[in-house]
């Protein structure tokens, strides 16, 4: 459903350690990239909206991934972030990377379902563009 260079892209920011990914960097790349996602989208479909979407994208990989089942007190809260970075970064490297790249993914594709790929993209785009360049320790980001 989404867009290769979108995925490319976010698959960049989760990995960005390379081969030597720790799960913690991964867990600070992940939450750095919702955060981006949350200031772009909360204009446009409120805190609830972006509740409802990242509560939903929880969900949907909590299926594959039964430790990322976080259930928020409300829709009226904003994303825990704390909460999922503690979760990925205690799991494996490459538990905390596939996970996390799924996370981005079923994020985006619920908000491509929601608001048509064409918005989607232009945001997302911002994001990781802003994301990747806008942290110095994104910068060393090895696909």
């Amino acid at each position: 459903m989404s867009s290769p260079p979108v995925r490319r892209a976010a698959a960049t920011l989760i990995t960005k350690a390379g081969a030597d990914a720790d799960a913690t960097r991964v867990a600070d790349s992940v939450v750095s990239v919702l955060r981006g996602i949350e200031d772009a989208l909360t204009p446009i479909i409120g805190v609830r909206g972006v509740a409802a979407l990242y509560a939903r994208t929880l969900f949907l990989v909590s299926q594959e991934y039964s430790w990322l089942s976080i259930t928020p007190p409300s829709v009226n809260d904003p994303m825990d972030l704390q909460l999922l970075h503690a979760r990925v970064a205690a799991r494996s490297p490459a538990d905390s990377v596939a996970s996390s790249r799924a996370i981005i993914d079923t994020f985006h594709d619920l908000l491509d379902s929601m608001i048509g790929s064409a918005l989607t993209e232009r945001l997302l785009r911002t994001v990781l563009d802003s994301s990747s360049s806008g942290n110095a320790a994104q910068d060393d980001i090895t696909p």
